[in-house]
């Protein structure tokens, strides 16, 4: 006879298996600035430093803050140090995840379901982004917490003490990401699907939003942010809550594909790869059509598959911090944030394929070809997370249309002496995404470096208007305009730089000059 525990220990396995390769993997991207070039990481000067440091360094704005994830590298220093390791860690926080959800499913439905769920929760391609690379562990971790913090919710009618375990799982969950605050949420989506009474339900409910109020005061203190780990996406920026719950209709569709038919994968979904629209397109009816059939489908099976249900009702809660609806995210699509949505789906398929009446033989083969697949695919995706070069290779394979593929070959064009090609794709990224200001800096810099100050500084001009505080930019601005010809605005600009930037010794020296060579 089957057990929970074999089932998620089959599944943590599983999960373990597939992700073990990525631990050949070196520090990738966005490792670089959270983890390697940290030194309080490396040689924190005590745990409390380490637990009030923002997860982004101050040059990144500082608005976001997991003090678990933070406190785990800070370890993982102290431990190993080689990027090997840290990759294994995650690994093993994969496995950790998949098989505590496993046992959730196995708790809301029955044991050969939850084994089921839990054995497409571990092969799902979509989750490589979050384990391939070591600053995606703020996922497995956050799953992990979520899902204990859950488990433990479900053995309160027994015994009140697990109220505190529901309170310390939840303070893990929200400590590694802010998308745990969904959680009280959850606890009550679950509870009511097990048909506790509301009253009793709301008790859990409130033992996880006790930790994650606090987190966010705490949060307020330690960082410049309260809530929102950013600004709005692009493309979002200027539309109000009802015109981006539209807008993101169509950009959903990318969510099913990525959860049900995750065999195109991405770094990045930037506008030149998807496109905002506040109209009324073939996308936003195929959206609607695809949300409406899920409800419907939910609503007419609820007696015979409940957990199709469950499971909608759980994709619409886990999703709804990164939907780009109430809370800013900055991003339009990430599959490392689709990391905890997919257990809804991964439970959804499960129920609906216990409960129909297929052969058995046919209910195994068809499982066995779905997990092949799906590891298969894990497999082959890891290595595009294995360093930098071979990111670039799957970003312009995956994404070649996207404003930051255009940005980073417009650079390689420029650095391979191709000035006309990198200034084209620089200008293409630029129209694509004009709110963001890199592209623009960099051609100013290009521009600067062959002498044609007009143009350099139209775009230090454009770049400044769009971040106010981009240093390099006001460090360029008044030598740009000295060469431009107009002396008037390059003291101006050099006064106004060293307003903003006293204590930046590049812009300070910069100014001076400009300063010098007008008094001469």
């Amino acid at each position: 006879m089957l057990s929970v525990r074999d089932a998620a220990l089959a599944a943590g396995l599983l999960a373990v298996a597939v992700a073990l390769p990525s631990i050949r993997n070196g520090f990738v991207s966005d490792d670089r600035w959270v983890i390697v070039e940290r030194p309080l990481l490396v040689h924190p000067p005590s745990l409390g430093a380490v637990l009030r440091e923002p997860y982004w360094p101050a040059g990144f704005g500082g608005v976001t803050w997991r003090p678990a994830v933070l406190a785990s590298y800070a370890l993982d220093y102290r431990l190993v140090g080689s990027s090997s390791w840290f990759h294994l860690v995650n690994v093993l926080w994969a496995g950790m995840a998949a098989a505590l959800l496993t046992v959730l499913a196995c708790q809301l439905a029955d044991v050969r379901t939850g084994l089921v769920a839990g054995l497409l929760f571990a092969v799902h391609p979509v989750h490589v982004e979050a384990v391939a690379n070591v600053v995606g562990r703020a996922e497995p971790m956050a799953a992990a917490g979520y899902a204990a913090a859950l488990l433990c919710a479900l053995q309160v009618g027994r015994h009140r003490g697990y109220l505190l375990g529901v309170a310390l799982a939840a303070a893990f969950a929200i400590a590694s990401k802010e998308h745990a605050v969904t959680l009280p949420a959850a606890i009550l989506l679950v509870l009511l699907a097990r048909r506790v009474r509301p009253g009793a339900a709301v008790l859990p409910a409130l033992a996880a939003t006790v930790p994650i109020a606090a987190y966010f005061v705490l949060r307020g203190v330690y960082t410049t942010g309260r809530f929102a780990s950013g600004g709005l996406a692009l493309g979002l920026e200027h539309l109000n809550l009802f015109q981006r719950v539209w807008a993101m209709i169509p950009i959903s569709l990318q969510w099913w594909r990525l959860l049900l038919f995750p065999a195109h994968l991405s770094a990045d979904y930037s506008p030149g790869e998807l496109v905002v629209s506040t109209g009324f397109t073939l996308a936003h009816g195929l959206g609607l059509i695809i949300w409406i059939a899920a409800a419907w489908a939910a609503w007419r099976w609820r007696g015979r598959v409940p957990g199709l249900a469950l499971a909608l009702a759980w994709l619409v809660v886990t999703v709804s911090p990164v939907a780009n609806v109430l809370i800013p995210t900055e991003v339009l699509v990430a599959e490392r944030t689709m990391y905890l949505p997919s257990w809804g789906i991964c439970f959804a398929l499960a129920a609906v394929g216990v409960a129909l009446p297929w052969p058995p033989r046919g209910r195994l083969v068809l499982l066995v070809t779905v997990l092949v697949a799906g590891a298969a695919r894990t497999l082959v995706r890891i290595p595009a997370w294995h360093d930098d070069e071979a990111q670039y290779r799957a970003l312009t394979r995956d994404a070649p249309r996207s404003y930051r593929t255009l940005w980073l070959q417009g650079k390689d064009e420029f650095a391979a002496g191709h000035w006309g090609s990198g200034e084209q794709l620089l200008r293409e990224s630029i129209a694509l995404a004009p709110q963001v200001a890199g592209p623009r800096l960099d051609l100013a810099r290009y521009y600067a470096t062959a002498g044609l100050w007009r143009p350099a500084v139209e775009q230090l001009r454009a770049a400044t208007a769009v971040d106010s505080a981009l240093v390099p930019a006001w460090a360029l601005l008044p030598r740009a305009l000295l060469g431009a010809g107009d002396t008037t605005a390059a003291v101006a600009a050099a006064r106004e730089a060293m307003r903003r930037f006293p204590g930046d010794s590049e812009v300070v020296q910069g100014a001076r000059s400009v300063l010098n060579a007008v008094a001469k």
